[in-house]
């Protein structure tokens, strides 16, 4: 990763990231919230689901699967931010990152979540508490990317100049 250390610096942001997004939102039933979770993939299978084999079915289904799509599409948004965003946003790394999270909340409130028939942000299918929950675990998704991206750049650059 020597030829791109910026993108692996990103992935382990990323998956710290993540990680965070994705414990905040298993938790939403605890709260007890209901949060919007899984709606790319709900609309992916919407328009594939007909197409798959049979037996295709249970394993896109399956909370590994979707552990696994969450990941992937978080980390799609990891590279997005670390190439286009994050050279472009003004203040420190945790503000970047927050105002970051504005886009995919933005992308899954006004496309997603319309698309799959909930209305703007969810309004059909959600309380406020949980359109705020959901804009909370995207927000978290952002701070911590952007400030763990900072951190480890930093270190990064103290490093090459020692």
């Amino acid at each position: 990763m020597k030829k791109h250390p910026r993108l692996f610096l990103g992935l382990l942001a990323g998956l710290v990231a993540i990680t965070a997004n994705t414990l905040v939102l298993k938790a939403a039933p605890l709260l007890p919230v209901n949060a919007e979770s899984g709606g790319l993939l709900k609309l992916a299978l919407l328009h594939t689901t007909p197409l798959l084999p049979a037996g295709l079915l249970p394993v896109v289904q399956a909370a590994g699967f979707k552990l696994l799509f969450h990941y992937l599409t978080g980390l799609g948004m990891v590279g997005l931010y670390v190439l286009v965003f994050e050279p472009r946003l003004p203040g420190k790394g945790w503000v970047k990152g927050g105002l970051f999270s504005l886009l995919p909340w933005a992308i899954n409130g006004l496309v997603v979540l319309p698309l799959l028939g909930q209305g703007v942000a969810g309004v059909h299918a959600l309380t406020a508490g949980g359109i705020a929950y959901f804009f909370v675990a995207n927000a978290v998704f952002g701070l911590v990317l952007g400030g763990v991206y900072a951190y480890l750049r930093q270190r990064q650059t103290a490093g090459a100049g020692a």
